[in-house]
């Protein structure tokens, strides 16, 4: 099974490498505004975002852990980070552009909400068909929906952008957090991102913790107020 596992993902990656080839050959073209896509009246099942998830998106400073999805549609906005159609699979090598997007502000999913938390030198990190790939950020920079020169692809250079909504709740403006491929070793990714999935459980104890407690004081306050 694992030997038909690594097969598989050697196939796809041999095609990804394939199309981000072709595509740096064609100089790119990022599209339409990620955000600005109309909104699909078929419902979606797990199955569906099981199809279309291509890897994992983790971002240490701000405690992401994200699917990585191969297209861009209001759904799967709601669900992770969605690659823009017409820019590089996120696989790495020279001359690719993976442009990575994802909603802030929403109620049920954090999201991109803290992506402005991040500075210059902060790491983010891709998984995808077992490999295990660093960036550093370089540039951030707020920008017009319909500037898209910041997500060209630049001649043998390793790059993701990472594209959020900007001012929060008014969202006239995109924000563009740039990073480019550094070399850190697998076993260090690998514990970043085990703090990640720490920090979230802890957070998820907490608030568990939290309600246990509010609903133990409206009991124990019901009970009261009944033998009054």
């Amino acid at each position: 099974a694992v030997k038909e596992n690594e097969a598989v993902m050697a196939k796809i990656q041999k095609y990804m490498t394939k199309k981000n080839q072709q595509l740096a050959k064609e100089g790119g073209n990022s599209g339409a505004d990620p955000f600005t896509k109309k909104k699909e009246p078929v419902k979606k099942d797990r199955t569906y975002f099981e199809k279309h998830t291509i890897g994992i998106l983790t971002i240490p400073k701000i405690n992401v852990n994200l699917p990585i999805f191969d297209q861009t549609t209001m759904k799967l906005l709601e669900k992770g980070a969605c690659l823009l159609e017409g820019t590089s699979y996120p696989i790495g090598g020279k001359s690719t552009h993976a442009v990575l997007s994802s909603h802030r502000g929403l109620s049920q999913a954090k999201l991109f909400t803290n992506l402005p938390q991040l500075k210059i030198k902060d790491h983010f990190y891709i998984e995808i068909n077992g490999q295990y790939l660093a960036y550093q950020v370089d540039q951030i920079k707020t920008v017009e929906p319909t500037e898209t020169e910041a997500l060209q692809i630049q001649e043998d250079q390793d790059l993701v952008t990472l594209v959020t909504c900007t001012p929060y709740m008014i969202n006239s403006h995109r924000l563009l957090v740039r990073g480019h491929r550094i070399v850190v070793e697998p076993e260090e990714i690998k514990e970043s991102l085990e703090k990640v999935k720490q920090a979230k459980c802890t957070a998820f104890l907490l608030v568990s913790g939290l309600i246990g407690v509010l609903l133990l004081l409206f009991l124990v306050i019901l009970i009261k107020f009944l033998k009054k």
